[in-house]
């Protein structure tokens, strides 16, 4: 090893006490930030932030005041009795005073000017039924078993969110007797979502340090060889999750998967150096000379591979989704750490260890050349089989492309017995929605004017006819609610009460109810609110596209804007593929450009990509074929795929133009490949294991990624150990 990598080991080597004491330093000042790290799942995590649909969706909150609405859900046979009426009013009182709380509606407000509770349940039931407005804002189903209460909040910060949804489930602590209430809107399943997300940490990266600590243990039988390869992951991890910490930085769904992706490859590269360093020690070589020695051979590799796997993240980094973009940003600095301790810490440590030669720990490692010769040798006798075989998996995948979809709905992540699953999909099956899609009409005219009125009530009804749309709450409803209930009602013509109406909209918006939140006070901008089921991206864009397509030619004058909490956050899923295609994009290139200065060679920099890809092709085409969706999670283990792969190609083939002019290809590849499949094989068991666990999570995405990623290991150490032997083989 030459240049400035081999003077950063042995100044390291020369001053190992300063080196200790630096990164022990780091690792200590970051674990007050460790404690500080939170989960925060909420929609507006994963909005397109600074795209035009998140600029409207600002612009709407700030001119109706918002969409995030929460359902206190109550049922039972004492909810149509006066104690059961008189406690639903209570709580509509109750929640309209706490604190980020915009309005509350319900039975008791609209119903209120014949006395609550009212003397006869029974008759207010019938009334709420035939009530268009209770129908639409979902105070009642269909069957008069639930009365809701509906809750509305301007967009609200985490730790305000979190503390409103507490007081509300105080104020249904105590319900009377024969009544059931609970509180469902997006603050429910945002927590549930943190729960899950918060298991990554919690439970399967402490898992996966455990299976690999206990693999390690029976393969390397020395307690220094097995614990130096967690020096390297702490050294990558730590401080990069206190600094995240320290900042303020929230893990999500995506991001929680940062940790187990930067320990995989963290030791990967400790394992290669661990492995060289202990057969150079047990062939009699002195702790630092074996150190130096297989950082002359392995250090032009490790280099390559930091580097790579921080450009593979970095092309995350130019995502419009926020948590992808923060997992490319995170995982590129988690990279220079990485890089950093491969080349400082890890050199010490491995110098101040020993792996004597009458221990027996050395027969694993001898059994895994010696098979990973064998293996290679029958590739390359074998290379025109063994490409054709590797061709007709990948085309065999290719072909499952088309048939990948993405899942985007949150409530299809949670598994069918979960709480909240079932609560919001027994609410939704009732026909009383939390989720919405906003129509917003601008005008030149008054749009609360007789006859533009009249379309939007007519638009309005024509789209809850739709099959997706549940309810659909419009200012016709509300101008006709409130000219019935309006004490000029018996004086005055109706036309004489709604002009009046409109007047105190202008002059004060306060006295006409909700009507501010669905019609300006100039009348220029108005807003039809689609009550539609929790369900994904592809379910919902056919409702979106008849919707936009029925207002305007309802009002061929008005500009017409669609929009919503629940539509743009599913808006953030048509990213998914175009952020792996990407990531692939900008990968690809570099990976080639790479290869190609490593072997010299354009036709031989090709032959490189090829084991590198056949994995990540094999993984997706699969998920193709057994309709596994994409989602947030599962969208980045071609991360994992490729990054693991790509660091064993560059360990096999960072000298290989040298070797091969002193020895000949094959023969260079197959020396290559009988001292590198050692480490290749056990952190393939390793990783396989570790990720398999993940498996074993009810939450969806976890399981998946855990399962795909255990999958694309295996196929990574296939590919290495067989088609790039054939693939080079032949030289």
């Amino acid at each position: 090893m030459t240049g400035r990598p081999a003077r950063i080991v042995r100044w390291a080597l020369a001053h190992r006490g300063a080196v200790l004491a630096a990164w022990g330093a780091l690792c200590l000042a970051a674990l007050p930030g460790l404690l500080r790290l939170e989960q925060e799942n909420s929609a507006e995590v994963f909005f397109l932030a600074g795209t035009p649909e998140e600029a409207r969706y600002r612009e709407f909150a700030a001119t109706f005041g918002g969409d995030e609405v929460t359902r206190l859900v109550l049922s039972g046979p004492g909810l149509w009795t006066a104690e059961g009426l008189a406690w639903l009013g209570a709580l509509e009182e109750g929640a309209a005073v706490l604190p980020g709380v915009d309005g509350v509606s319900g039975l008791a407000s609209r119903f209120a000017g014949t006395g609550w509770p009212p003397s006869d349940p029974e008759a207010l039931r019938a009334a709420a039924l035939a009530d268009p407005l209770a129908r639409a804002l979902g105070w009642v189903d269909a069957r008069g078993e639930v009365a809701t209460l509906l809750v509305a909040t301007h967009p609200l910060p985490r730790r305000e969110s979190v503390a409103l949804a507490a007081a509300l489930d105080r104020l249904l602590a105590v319900p009377p007797p024969g009544v059931t209430a609970t509180a469902l809107g997006p603050r429910r399943l945002d927590a549930a979502l943190d729960a899950y997300g918060a298991e990554i940490a919690r439970r399967f990266v402490p898992l996966l340090a455990l299976v690999s600590l206990l693999l390690l243990a029976l393969s390397v039988r020395d307690a220094a060889g097995t614990l130096l390869p967690f020096a390297l992951v702490a050294a990558a991890l730590l401080p990069l999750l206190g600094a995240m910490g320290h900042l303020g930085v929230r893990f999500n769904l995506v991001l929680a998967i940062l940790p187990p992706i930067l320990f995989v490859i963290a030791l990967a590269s400790a394992v290669h150096l661990l492995v060289r360093c202990r057969e150079r020690e047990a062939a009699g070589e002195e702790g630092a000379a074996a150190t130096l020695a297989t950082y002359a051979e392995k250090g032009r590799a490790l280099a390559w591979t930091a580097a790579t796997t921080a450009l593979g993240f970095a092309a995350l980094a130019g995502s419009p989704v926020g948590p992808v973009r923060a997992l490319g940003l995170w995982g590129a600095a988690g990279s220079g750490l990485l890089l950093a301790a491969s080349f400082t810490l890890f050199p010490v440590a491995l110098a101040a260890t020993h792996a004597r030669r009458s221990l027996p720990e050395r027969r694993v490692e001898r059994w895994a050349g010696w098979l990973g010769r064998r293996l290679a040798e029958a590739a390359a006798r074998r290379r025109g089989a063994i490409a054709a075989l590797f061709a007709l998996t990948a085309l065999a995948a290719a072909a499952g492309l088309p048939r990948l979809r993405s899942e985007s709905n949150a409530l299809a992540y949670l598994p069918p017995e979960h709480p909240v699953r079932q609560q919001i999909a027994d609410l939704e099956r009732r026909g009383l929605g939390l989720s919405t899609l906003e129509i917003v009409l601008t005008a030149e005219t008054d749009l609360g004017a007789p006859e533009p009125l009249g379309r939007i009530g007519a638009l309005a009804s024509g789209l809850a006819a739709e099959p997706l749309v549940l309810s659909a709450l419009s200012p016709a409803e509300l101008f006709a609610a409130a000219a019935e209930s309006s004490p000029l009602a018996g004086f005055l013509p109706e036309e004489a009460v709604a002009a009046e109406l409109r007047g105190l909209l202008r002059e004060d918006p306060g006295a006409t109810g909700p009507l501010p939140g669905w019609l300006t006070p100039d009348g220029r901008r108005a807003r039809i609110t689609l009550f539609v089921p929790t369900v994904g991206h592809e379910e919902l864009a056919p409702l979106r596209a008849a919707a936009g397509a029925a207002a305007r030619r309802a009002f061929p004058e008005a500009e017409v804007a669609l929009t919503g909490r629940f539509p743009l956050l599913l808006d953030m899923h048509r990213h998914l593929l175009a952020t792996l295609g990407r990531s692939l994009a900008v990968a690809l290139p570099a990976l080639f450009a790479i290869f190609w200065w490593l072997l010299g060679s354009a036709p031989l920099a090709l032959r490189a990509l090829a084991p590198n890809l056949w994995p990540v092709l094999f993984v997706f085409g699969g998920m193709g074929w057994a309709g596994v969706p994409l989602d947030l999670a599962t969208v980045m283990v071609a991360s994992v795929a490729l990054g693991l792969v790509v660091d064993d190609s560059l360990h096999t083939l960072a000298r290989h133009r040298e070797e091969a002019r002193a020895l000949g290809g094959r023969v260079a590849i197959l020396h290559r490949l009988e001292q590198s499949a050692p480490a290749y094989l056990l952190t393939g068991l390793i990783l396989c294991l570790g990720f398999g666990v993940c498996a074993l999570s009810e939450f969806a995405p976890t399981a998946r990624f855990g399962l795909l990623s255990a999958a694309a290991v295996a196929l990574a150490v296939v590919a290495d150990l067989l088609l790039l032997p054939a693939l080079f083989g032949g030289e």
